[in-house]
């Protein structure tokens, strides 16, 4: 693949993205994210999408070590704690569920990054070091953009997953797990906490699926914004007949 910023670059010109592109990544070792420039760790308690807000939207290489005091439902989902052995239902709360019952599904039901020693975000302009995962916020038309684009290149399914608030999880964790892209659907957390704008989806990514998505933007030849170019109660047809003209519905 290109230089990271040079991807950015390309990016934000063809889709006109208004935050960074950012990259992730795990590290086993907590010592391995003092080697990395200019980094910024959070001296308060704060959430993982504090972590994200900040590169995306300030340019920041974000990082935090096992030891710091990240909100602990973050950490367990993103790669900083373990749950505890044996436990299968939340400490506190019918906060998002109605019951018990369905609280325990629900804590059962996370996607989990395994826990090691620190994480890191930061924008592809800046980034220095390898992204396991890509996260790309944007508005609905930008993300279905970026999977048709994938699709140009090689036709998948993609299978996308809403676990309810915490969604960073079905994104982000989903797509670490699985090694595929994940669109999530950012909740109440999210929008208050990391700032994320009511018309934002997020994908996140891995690596190759973004050299993927840049080829096949070049090819569909779409550009964003997608504009409406005729009236919704005419007829399509002589429309169609120009963007489909191997179609049998449309010869003479």
């Amino acid at each position: 693949m290109a230089q990271w910023a040079d991807i950015e670059s390309e990016l934000r010109a063809k889709l006109w993205l208004k935050t960074h592109p950012i990259g992730y990544r795990r590290f086993d070792n907590p010592e391995d994210l003092d080697g990395i420039p200019d980094l910024k760790r959070l001296e308060h308690y704060f959430p993982v999408c504090q972590m994200i807000a900040q590169a995306r939207k300030l340019g920041l290489t974000v990082g935090a070590k096992n030891t710091d005091t990240c909100y602990y439902h973050c950490a367990r989902i993103h790669g900083l704690r373990d749950v505890p052995a044996g436990m299968d239902t939340p400490e506190h709360g019918l906060k998002w569920c109605g019951s018990w019952e369905d609280e325990r599904k629900r804590f059962l039901a996370f996607p989990r990054i395994p826990a090691g020693g620190g994480i890191v975000f930061a924008p592809l302009s800046t980034i220095a070091f390898d992204p396991e995962v890509i996260l790309i916020y944007g508005d609905p038309a930008q993300i279905i953009m970026i999977i048709q684009s994938m699709q140009k290149k090689e036709f998948e399914r993609f299978q996308f997953a809403c676990i309810g608030e915490s969604s960073c999880a079905d994104s982000l964790a989903e797509c670490y797990l699985t090694g595929k892209p994940k669109v999530g659907l950012p909740g109440f957390g999210e929008r208050m906490l990391g700032h994320v704008r009511e018309d934002e989806l997020v994908i996140a990514l891995p690596p190759p699926y973004l050299e993927k998505a840049l080829e096949g933007l070049a090819e569909l030849g779409i550009s964003y914004p997608i504009t409406p170019n005729m009236s919704i109660d005419l007829d399509m047809k002589p429309d169609l007949r120009q963007r489909y003209p191997e179609d049998p519905a449309f010869q003479p």
